[in-house]
């Protein structure tokens, strides 16, 4: 069993990374852990609920437990999570073959998040533990918020809808009560539409949105998803190719400036995005259409 050495790190712990990226009342750690021999240390601390997945594991396996001393007693299985209450730590256990774990931490501003979600809320759901219990959309969704770029300000809307989507789930009892194919009024989708946009390019939050219609952010992705066959984010990311489009052929200003024009954070993203929507570089697209 390893123990605490004096950098801070335990023994056979040889180095930790780790990125911290905050959305909507959940702050997201992406640890990359590299170990040599058996390890035994604390992923949450009892003032905070949250959720600890496993999202790579080589050489090895990881477990969770609510005491060091005491293994956990279910069956291992890829991508597990534990969800931990406040007032309750969590331990994380490798075994001595373990050389390389990347894992995710959720912490869950519980207080913030009642008031966004309102009605949606579930706090029985963070009442008690749940431990390595396994959902792919939960785990491709976090997958997705961790590959966000973190210093990129225009997938605000991005990563506030896939928050908003992880902690729906989990606070999940049973069926959804909103049908799965409702969808906004035509008053309602009229007024979002045209505030998306209006507002162009500047960043907007899931809340702006979904308080215009009086709904959850969770519903209200939803809805909007089935009225228009596209996110929040992916309709808001099409119009800025369209203005991109639209100044690339009318004007001959460059692409950095374009890029923040329409709400990029430079030049790459934009090309990036350009490119897999139309098939064409920026640059390209601009000389064979003047």
């Amino acid at each position: 069993m390893s123990v605490e050495s004096a950098n801070g790190l335990h023994e056979n712990v040889v180095r930790i990374d780790s990125r911290v990226q905050s959305w909507s009342g959940v702050t997201i750690v992406d640890v990359h852990e590299h170990t040599r021999g058996e390890v035994i240390h604390s992923l949450l601390n009892e003032e905070e609920t949250g959720i600890a997945m496993a999202l790579d594991e080589v050489g090895g396996v990881t477990e969770p437990r609510l005491k060091p001393e005491q293994p956990c007693l279910l069956d291992h299985r890829p991508n597990h999570m534990t969800l931990v209450p406040r007032g309750m730590p969590l331990w994380g256990h490798a075994t001595e073959g373990l050389h390389y774990s990347r894992y995710a931490l959720l912490l869950f501003d519980l207080e913030k998040l009642e008031k966004t979600f309102q009605e949606d809320f579930n706090a029985r759901m963070f009442e008690r533990p749940r431990i390595r219990f396994t959902d792919d959309r939960i785990h491709a969704l976090v997958r997705m918020l961790i590959d966000i770029p973190r210093e990129d300000p225009s997938m605000m809307l991005l990563g506030d809808s896939l928050t908003s989507a992880v902690f729906a789930l989990l606070s999940a009892e049973g069926d959804e009560t909103t049908p799965a194919g409702a969808r906004l009024s035509a008053h309602a989708l009229s007024l979002i539409l045209s505030y998306l946009q209006d507002q162009l390019p500047r960043q907007i939050e899931l809340r702006e949105l979904s308080e215009l219609t009086g709904m959850s952010q969770w519903h209200f992705c939803r809805a909007f998803k089935a009225s228009t066959g596209l996110s929040p984010y992916q309709w808001q990311l099409n119009k800025r190719v369209d203005a991109a489009q639209g100044l690339l052929l009318n004007t001959d200003v460059t692409l950095d400036a374009i890029a923040k024009t329409v709400g990029f954070c430079d030049s790459m993203h934009l090309s990036g995005v350009f490119k897999k929507r139309t098939g064409e570089a920026p640059g390209t697209w601009r000389r064979n259409r003047r």
